[in-house]
């Protein structure tokens, strides 16, 4: 049998001790203004906030990306690894430095065009049934038949 995730630091790793290793060091007003997601912003909690990345997929690779290429310092792959998801990259472990990157301009660039490279498909929308209404009528404005 073969290892299914070789070489990705991403694999076993708990999104709650994800949030909390990058929460301790960069703190949630840096990481708000770094990853541009205003929910880290207005933190209310680790519970809360792993179940609003588990429920936008866009959300928690960014997260996942920032983990990779800021806290972890690995070098940024090329557009082709990008577009795949973070936790099914192959990542060589011999590159990644001791010490976590600052978050600068360049950094915050390189976040976005990652999430830009990824297409997701819209959740739950096969799911749901739309209701056809009917046609409005200003000279009926309550549908009175």
């Amino acid at each position: 049998m073969t290892d299914k995730k070789p070489n990705n630091p991403l694999y076993g790793l708990k999104l709650e001790l994800l949030l909390t290793e990058i929460s301790e060091h960069y703190g949630w007003e840096l990481l708000s203004e770094g990853m541009c997601i205003d929910r880290f912003q207005y933190h209310t909690g680790m519970k809360s906030t792993a179940k609003f990345l588990r429920n936008n997929q866009w959300a928690r690779e960014k997260v996942e990306n920032f983990y990779l290429y800021q806290y972890k310092n690995f070098p940024y792959p090329d557009n082709k690894q990008l577009a795949i998801p973070p936790r099914d990259r192959q990542i060589p472990s011999d590159q990644q430095t001791d010490e976590p990157a600052d978050i600068t301009e360049e950094s915050i660039l390189q976040l976005d065009k990652a999430s830009k490279l990824r297409i997701y498909k819209a959740v739950g929308s096969a799911t749901k049934q739309r209701t056809s209404e009917p046609a409005y009528d200003p000279s009926n404005p309550w549908g009175i038949k």
